[in-house]
């Protein structure tokens, strides 16, 4: 999370959509010492959130993937301030999205072993990965305010525009590079697990919402 009250943004951490690298360049980029942001573990960055709110959200650190209505019922913001600036996202096809969450976890929980389809069915047979609870946090749910989308979501293949873009509009230079963390879990994407009809079926069953959220984005982007 990374919001500016100096440039009414506010950026939103999904679970494996380049977040920790998106973040980092925000706060490295963006010229506002009042900017409130969760920590770049990957770069030891502290963040600015009060330690009272991330106390009460440490178990498997979801302070770092709150969605606009979180920030909203912490009074992180007011309603109307979210409303008001201007709210980003990254969306990942979700199918992409669940290999990169398995080849991550599989390289903590059993490093060595033969990556398969069946692991992975076996470590998602209820939607999210057993025992990662950040991991079934809905794409769809990020910037939704009283169920409702009211930001703008950058799709994961073209947020390298987006942000450029954005950086224009914002009439700011870009003095730090946008850093590459946690690109080393998967090096040999011709040779990765391949989904089968229950993968597919659990996928759809479970992140249908963010499915279709990235497919009408996909052809609004690409008609």
């Amino acid at each position: 999370m990374y919001i500016s009250h100096k440039y009414k943004l506010i950026f939103l951490r999904s679970p494996k959509t380049a977040s920790s690298s998106l973040s980092e360049f925000f706060i490295k980029n963006i010229p506002d010492p009042d900017a409130i942001y969760t920590p770049v573990e990957d770069s030891n960055i502290k963040g600015t959130l009060s330690q009272d709110i991330i106390n009460r959200y440490k178990t498997h650190f979801k302070f770092y993937h709150f969605t606009l209505q979180d920030i909203i019922d912490n009074n992180i913001i007011t309603k109307e301030q979210a409303l008001s600036y201007r709210s980003i996202c990254v969306i990942r096809d979700p199918a992409d999205r669940q290999k990169s969450f398995y080849y991550f976890y599989k390289k903590w929980k059993q490093p060595g072993s033969q990556a398969s389809i069946e692991q992975y069915n076996d470590w998602t047979s209820n939607g999210p990965f057993i025992g990662e609870p950040n991991s079934g946090i809905l794409q769809s749910s990020f910037l939704k305010i009283d169920n409702k989308i009211v930001g703008e979501y950058w799709l994961y293949q073209n947020f390298h525009n987006d942000l450029s873009q954005l950086m224009r509009e914002l009439d700011l230079s870009v003095t730090h590079m946008l850093p590459q963390h946690k690109t080393d879990f998967r090096k040999n994407r011709d040779n990765e697990i391949k989904f089968n009809e229950f993968a597919t079926d659990n996928l759809n069953k479970f992140f249908g919402s963010d499915v279709k959220l990235y497919n009408e984005l996909l052809e609004e982007t690409y008609v």
